[in-house]
């Protein structure tokens, strides 16, 4: 392969930074310009945990003092009202004068009104 000088000959594209025959007045073309997509914003579904209605069901059982029994996980009843509640945590007040007790709610499998 022959290097060429540079200049050499019409087209070359070499020295000068004079454009050669042909391509005067050519621009180079560019893409479309791409349209953003508007992001679709779903609602979403309320998760039990954030609807605030157990802590509503657990204030009013606060409020009206009423008897519960709680059945755990390893399926003991306890039986008393319900003193206090939290996050992850409530205590029952047992109803026949016991000591208060703390329950995790992940050791509840349900509770019920008597």
């Amino acid at each position: 392969m022959k290097k060429k000088p540079m200049g050499a000959g019409p087209g070359s594209g070499g020295g000068g930074g004079k454009p050669g025959p042909g391509k005067k007045g050519r621009k180079k073309k560019r893409p479309p310009k791409r349209v953003k997509k508007k992001k679709v914003v779903k609602q979403q579904q309320p998760n039990i945990e954030n609807t605030g209605m157990e802590s509503l069901y657990l204030k009013e059982l606060i409020d009206s003092e009423k008897i519960v029994v709680v059945v755990l996980v390893n399926g003991e009843q306890l039986r008393g009202y319900v003193r206090y509640y939290d996050r992850n945590i409530f205590s029952i007040g047992p109803a026949d004068g016991g000591p208060k007790i703390f329950i995790h709610k992940s050791g509840v499998r349900y509770l019920y009104e008597e």
